[in-house]
């Protein structure tokens, strides 16, 4: 299985790239700059790894540091920043448990970093067993701004499939070019940006049109099932969702899709 990594950033093309450069290798999870997404993710992803994007951002909420230094302090972590954000946050980088790369930088020395603090040898030794291992898992997105449901239903795919996880429409439509899912569960009901105004934003960017949606729902009336499957995704879910339910339901779409 693939190690975890929550990389933290500006939610832009930058930390996308970086996404890119990691993602063949590892389980990326994207996550904004707040403090609160940081805690939040850090309890339902574990990751083995962390790393800080500064770049691209006039100030870093210090709080950010704070919570890695006191809530994950056995896990290595790498901030990605100039010398004038190393001086800014000095005393954070200077402590053991942070790695500096400072811009510009290969994508290689990148990669060769992270599988340097993971304990994982070398890329290239990495590459050669790469060429044995099966085909990659395809990769499910699930949007819902319960953290406990993405904690279940991530403990319940991630043997499968690959997973990345959002907490409000918002977010994953910031996600959703990085990380390129083959499928996305969708929370109908959701604060702020809901699950139908964020598969219309969807249906209106070519890049993520063609991505299949599956809506869960926590409202079974006739007239609200109606209204969800107006939409058009490919499916729809009641929650708390069935398991056997729900993989039926994946198999299914992403058969579909093959």
């Amino acid at each position: 299985m693939k190690k975890k990594i929550l990389l933290i950033g500006e939610l832009g093309d930058l930390v996308r790239s970086l996404n890119e450069c990691l993602m063949d290798d590892f389980q990326v999870q994207l996550c904004s700059k707040q403090a609160e997404n940081v805690k939040a993710m850090v309890k339902i992803i574990r990751p083995s790894l962390i790393i800080i994007c500064q770049l691209g951002l006039e100030k870093m909420d210090s709080e950010v540091f704070e919570v890695i230094q006191k809530k994950c302090s056995q896990i290595p972590t790498i901030g990605i920043t100039t010398s004038e954000g190393w001086k800014q946050y000095k005393d954070f980088y200077e402590s053991k448990q942070f790695t500096v790369l400072f811009r510009p930088f290969a994508s290689s020395e990148l990669l060769e970093k992270c599988y340097q603090l993971l304990g994982l040898g070398s890329v290239t030794n990495s590459e050669k067993e790469s060429a044995e291992k099966p085909q990659q898992k395809k990769k499910i997105m699930i949007v819902d701004d319960s953290p406990l449901l993405l904690r279940r239903m991530k403990t319940m795919l991630e043997e499968h499939y690959d997973i990345c996880l959002a907490k409000s429409g918002e977010q994953a439509l910031e996600m959703i070019p990085g990380q390129k899912p083959d499928l996305i569960l969708l929370d109908y009901e959701m604060d702020g940006m809901d699950g139908k105004d964020t598969f219309e934003a969807m249906k209106a960017d070519e890049e993520m049109q063609s991505i299949p949606v599956v809506f869960l729902t926590s409202i079974a009336d006739r007239q609200v099932i109606y209204s969800v499957m107006k939409s058009k995704p490919e499916g729809y879910i009641l929650k708390p969702p069935d398991d056997k339910r729900i993989m039926e339901t994946i198999e299914e779409v992403l058969g579909k899709k093959k």
